[in-house]
């Protein structure tokens, strides 16, 4: 019985690390202010005034959660039923400083496909969202006008990276990237070995 035991252990541990689709890397020039794009932990607060920065920053949200609902993105929906990982992505120069701050072809890697993007200018999907996806002890403002993407920024997809454009005045860009959490199917079949091999064991023991 410990073997079917153990088995069972290995198998849900195994799961549990690979339940995530974490931001792997941020790659690119620097932006007009001289800075490099950097991965960051959630911060508390995510108000426009709160949080500002110099280059594009990421940080990631929720790891896995399956979604009750469909999931409302740019130009469609994330199927109600799919397992799926959050991120957000800003630029938010300091209110108290005047022109435009560009970070342009930003690439981000995820450790998943990417299923979706919020950026609309209002930032309502993120705002309806943020109770859902949002970073725990984070807090979050509703939508507000500029708040996603508008006039010259972009985004364009290939699989698992994302590649950023954004230039800002005031107030700066806020988009939240959707991403797929993998099944860790060879992880199962493992775990299944590991527990059919207790089975044989067991049995052996007790002919």
């Amino acid at each position: 019985m410990k073997k079917l035991t153990i088995a069972a252990l290995v198998t849900s541990s195994l799961f549990a690390a690979n339940a995530s689709a974490t931001i792997l890397s941020v790659s690119s020039g620097t932006s007009s202010a001289g800075f490099s794009g950097q991965i960051t932990l959630a911060p508390g607060l995510v108000t426009d005034a709160a949080v500002t920065n110099q280059a594009q920053q990421g940080f990631n949200e929720q790891q896995l959660v399956s979604l009750a609902a469909d999931l409302a993105v740019d130009g469609g929906t994330i199927a109600q039923g799919t397992n799926v990982a959050s991120h957000m992505i800003f630029l938010n120069k300091a209110t108290s400083e005047s022109g435009v701050l560009s970070h342009i072809g930003v690439e981000w890697m995820f450790d998943g496909k990417i299923l979706g993007v919020m950026s609309d200018p209002g930032g309502t999907l993120e705002a309806a969202s943020n109770a859902l996806l949002g970073a725990a002890g984070t807090i979050y403002p509703g939508a507000f006008g500029a708040r996603g993407m508008e006039g010259s920024d972009s985004y364009t997809i290939d699989g698992d990276k994302l590649t950023v454009t954004m230039r800002v005045t005031q107030p700066g860009d806020w988009i939240r990237v959707i991403t797929d959490v993998p099944e860790p199917a060879s992880m199962a079949l493992f775990g299944l070995g590991l527990m059919g091999l207790g089975f044989s064991r067991r049995r052996k023991n007790h002919a």
